[in-house]
């Protein structure tokens, strides 16, 4: 779990409390259920209207992917691949069956079978490419709902301001409750700007990230089992596919080897 997300968030909060307390100001003017109702049911609706319940259900899953998911690890991967590699030269292809059922990475899994299977090269990068796409486009979909809210709360909240503004016009008779009114009207303003900006675009942004992340190591995936299939050399698969990782982690078939002992 990578917790900088939350963490992230959680400080933007205190700032917002730290800062309207540090001065002697109350926080309770900050407080409006009907704003927040507003705000909040209004975006969520106005999202839902534009998508398929298919996508919609899975709103919740992508927050807690931001929150708590985390990609395959490349290093190791590169590692697991250069073990696979040596098998394949050792034993044989047909080697690399034993505990693909089992193999936690069904991606891998599903491009060594093909191997296996004997496919060509070209048609196992076909098939695992076409899973690739297959999964950006799910998570495009995922990420532009949490664009989608963005663009609505601050919408939803300017709405709420206007309610307010009518409702304050169409009583000046109590000049004594202008300012409440006129308080609550900017309060779902205030709510929109905050949903939007510290909520729901650092869960966008880090979906992104994490999407970015997956369809890197996935590529790599594809280019390791590839050399498998003709016949590279662990050597030679691990300089090909160390291009992918950080500088730092780029170590070598050699220490590789000798970790994986």
């Amino acid at each position: 779990m990578d917790p900088l997300t939350l963490i992230g968030i959680a400080l933007v909060f205190v700032a917002i409390i730290v800062s309207t307390l540090i001065d002697g100001n109350s926080f309770g003017p900050l407080i409006g259920p009907s704003s927040l109702l507003l705000v909040l049911v209004g975006t969520i609706g106005a999202t839902f209207a534009g998508y398929r319940m298919d996508a919609v259900k899975k709103l919740p899953q992508g927050l807690i992917v931001a929150l708590t998911g985390t990609p395959d690890d490349a290093d190791e991967l590169v590692t697991q691949l250069m073990q696979y590699a040596e098998a394949a030269r050792k034993e044989g292809i047909l080697a690399l069956e034993t505990g693909l059922e089992d193999m936690d990475n069904q991606f891998l899994a599903t491009g060594l079978q093909l191997v296996v299977d004997g496919l060509e090269s070209e048609e196992v990068r076909e098939v695992m490419e076409a899973e690739i796409t297959a999964m950006e486009a799910r998570h495009d979909v995922m990420i532009g709902m949490y664009k989608k809210l963005v663009e609505y709360a601050p919408t939803l909240g300017m709405i709420g301001t206007v309610i307010g503004l009518v409702n304050i016009l169409g009583n000046l008779a109590d000049p004594a409750a202008l300012g409440t009114g006129m308080a609550l009207a900017l309060l779902t303003t205030l709510y929109g700007v905050v949903f939007a900006n510290i909520f729901f675009s650092p869960i966008g942004a880090k979906l992104a990230v994490l999407n970015e992340l997956e369809v890197m190591t996935r590529e790599l995936t594809v280019e390791g089992v590839i050399s498998i299939r003709e016949g590279a050399s662990p050597r030679h698969l691990v300089e090909k596919l160390e291009a992918y990782l950080q500088p730092d982690l780029r170590v070598g078939s050699k220490a590789r080897l000798e970790r994986a002992a």
